[in-house]
This record gives structure tokens, C-alpha cells and sequence, in this order.
């Protein structure tokens, strides 16, 4: 009995959702002036509220290194707020792991660091159709990297802003 009413429980949820699962890409203009490209795969949970997996990786560089590697590996709950037929907002929270390698100009240092950091962000939506939508969104990636040799941290991205696509599947 418990199996059934809780399958006819999914299944009205699913029923009562536009969709069960979102993929997305984005670009990502970090603070520092970086360039990011993001991915995403979201899964509908429970009506609007979501869990997301997201991974971004920077394809600029730093002027202080000859060669940065940073990605980014996040868990997000989310929930899309519906504003009008067109618009919603989806506020997110959650962890991201930071991984990051760098070799400092001018020497022949490589040096590495990693954190775990509570994080959030923002995005507005725009439905173009039942399928597609676009977002503009804002995240915080918490805490900076410490001190990479003589470069200070305050060069690093701790935030990025970013314009996308979102397909509902």
C-alpha cells in the first residue's frame, strides 16, 4: 500500500510540473573579468523546487599566471518562483568545490588550491516557448583562493554573472 501511494504521489507531481528535468549552458562573465562556460543538469523534485548539479570551468586567464585551471563543481536546491507566464525567478543554494591550478609568469612555480564553500545565487527566466528558456543569472562562489605565491587572492573570481539557455525535458 505504502508503494502505491507513494507512486501515485510522484506521478501526480510529475503531472502537476511543466517538466521533470532541465539541461543548460551558459557563459559567465566572473567579476575579475573572466570568461567561464557553465553546464548544468537540474531534476524537478518535488513541483518547483529542484536539485541541480553545475559545473563551470574558466577558458581566460589571469594576466599574473601563464597558465590557470579553474573549475567548479556545484550541488544546488532551487526553486522557480513563477512571476508571469513568461518570467520566474529562481533563487539557488547550496556547495561548490573550487579546484584550481596555476603556474606564476615569469617562473616555473605551479601551485595548487581547492575549497568547499556554501554558495548562492539568482536567476530570472524568460519562457520563449513550452521547451526553452533563457536566464540571467548572478552566483557567489563564497570564499577566494588563498594567496597564490605573490599574486593576492582579491585577483581571483569569487562571483559570476551569467547569460544562458535552459531546455525543459
Amino acid at each position: 500500500m505504502k508503494k502505491i501511494i507513494t507512486s501515485l504521489v510522484l506521478l501526480g507531481t510529475f503531472a502537476t510540473a511543466g517538466s521533470f528535468a532541465q539541461v543548460g549552458a551558459a557563459y559567465s562573465r566572473g567579476e575579475n573579468d573572466s570568461n567561464n562556460g557553465t553546464a548544468f543538469v537540474g531534476l524537478n523534485v518535488l513541483g518547483d523546487i529542484g536539485l541541480r548539479l553545475e559545473y563551470s570551468k574558466n577558458f581566460s586567464e589571469n594576466p599574473e599566471f601563464s597558465k590557470e585551471d579553474i573549475s567548479r563543481y556545484g550541488l544546488f536546491a532551487t526553486y522557480t518562483l513563477p512571476i508571469t507566464p513568461s518570467f520566474s525567478v529562481t533563487p539557488k543554494v547550496g556547495m561548490v568545490k573550487n579546484d584550481g591550478r596555476f603556474t606564476v609568469k615569469n617562473s616555473l612555480e605551479k601551485v595548487s588550491d581547492s575549497s568547499t564553500d556554501f554558495t548562492y545565487g539568482l536567476e530570472v527566466n524568460y519562457q520563449y516557448n513550452n521547451n526553452i528558456s533563457f536566464f540571467v543569472g548572478y552566483t557567489d562562489y563564497g570564499n577566494k583562493f588563498d594567496s597564490i605565491g605573490d599574486v593576492d587572492a582579491s585577483e581571483f573570481d569569487s562571483q559570476n554573472y551569467t547569460f544562458g539557455i535552459k531546455i525543459d525535458i
